[in-house]
């Protein structure tokens, strides 16, 4: 009988290293992350108006969390169960409907209501 070492093939390493000393421009190429594309996206920009850096900072931080950019970052880190992903889907399509059919609730609500002026005819 053989050996079922000569049987088997050889292992493929999936990393082309270079050799040491730099002695060749073979560039490291790892297969690792190969599956995983990488995300294009547009920038944030804030503009900065007669150096009110704490408004600037305010608009950015609404601005990132209009475009749930930690949110889906948090989703991301952990695994999610394909019950909860279909979950969480279905309640994000509800919240965009509603956003669509009524853009006024998407809007923050102010903290206070201007007072109206009292009428100096009132009887008060």
């Amino acid at each position: 009988m053989k050996d079922n070492k000569d049987n088997r093939k050889p292992r493929r390493n999936s990393s082309k290293k270079a050799y040491k000393g730099g002695e060749s421009s073979q560039v490291v190429v790892n297969d690792k992350y190969a599956h995983i594309e990488a995300v294009q996206a547009q920038p944030l920009e804030v503009k900065v108006y007669s150096n009110n850096f704490d408004k600037a900072l305010r608009a950015f931080r609404a601005l990132v969390q209009k475009e749930r950019v930690l949110s889906t970052y948090k989703e991301n880190q952990f695994y999610e169960k394909p019950s909860d992903r279909r979950r969480r889907k279905r309640n994000e399509m509800k919240r965009k409907r509603l956003e669509l059919e009524n853009p006024r609730a998407s809007e923050p609500k102010r903290a206070f209501k201007p007072r109206k002026a009292k009428a100096e005819d009132s009887p008060e």
